[in-house]
This record gives structure tokens, sequence and C-alpha cells, in this order.
């Protein structure tokens, strides 16, 4: 059996980000490491929207795989606390 190493930055990745607006798969994600924010940068597509996150170094470090969330779940109306 041969063992490989692999690059920190190349981590797996489950699934596709599902986009909490129209509650499908996004179209299109893309994913680069930014040496200038020391981040692994996301960037998914969906509705003619975009939208980004980083993933920082220090959170890479320990971890071997990414699980997607939803994409644009802030763009969704939140119910609103009533004040009392």
């Amino acid at each position: 059996m041969k063992l490989t190493t692999q690059n920190r930055h190349d981590l797996v990745l489950h699934d596709v980000p599902i986009c909490a607006i129209c509650n499908k798969p996004v179209e299109r994600m893309e994913s680069m490491y930014n040496p200038m924010f020391m981040a692994k940068m996301f960037s998914v597509y969906c509705h003619g929207e975009v939208e980004s996150m980083a993933l920082p170094d220090e959170y890479i470090e320990n971890c071997d795989s990414i699980r997607m969330g939803q994409a644009f779940i802030d763009k969704l109306s939140q119910p609103q606390l009533e004040a009392k």
C-alpha cells in the first residue's frame, strides 16, 4: 500500500452548496487559495448573484474535510422578534 501526502489546501469537498432561495444546488462554485489572506476562498453563483467566503488557514490546519451548507441564506427574510 502506498501512502501519499496531501496538500493541506486540497481538502475533500463533500456535496455542493444548496441555494437557500431556489432550494437547488448552486449553478457554479469556485475555490482558490489566497496567500495574501492566508485562506481558501470560496465563491458560489446562483440566479445571477454571487456569494463569497474565506476559510482561514487556522481552521484548515486540523480538518480533513469540509461540509458545505446553504448559500444565500442571509437573503431570506427572517422573522422579527417582537419587543415586549
